[in-house]
């Protein structure tokens, strides 16, 4: 990517950076429309049944981190989750 980052805008550096993490919660009682994150190519999640909350990560103070994926399915083994994106329809040409 860096011999790519002459190219982006300084909006665009500014949002590949890292910032504050979200946890989503599941809330049934709660509909509200999730903003798209790139408006002119993704359509807005509407009914959207979670609340957004701040979440500090835990740090790893005496512990090991084990790098990779370990025992995770992928593909059509996968567990359900969150969808990808391919499953939301899109306003790009």
């Amino acid at each position: 990517m860096k011999s790519r980052e002459h190219r982006l805008t300084p909006e665009e550096c500014r949002r590949n950076g890292f910032g504050t993490s979200t946890k989503f919660i599941f809330s049934p009682g709660e509909s509200t429309v999730y903003p798209s994150l790139l408006p002119d190519f993704f359509l807005p999640i509407y009914c959207c049944t979670c609340k957004m909350e701040f979440f500090d990560l835990p740090t790893l103070d005496g512990l090991h981190l084990v790098p990779g994926l370990c025992g995770v399915c992928l593909g059509a083994k996968a567990l359900a989750g969150f969808p990808l994106w391919v499953h939301y329809p899109t306003q790009h040409s």
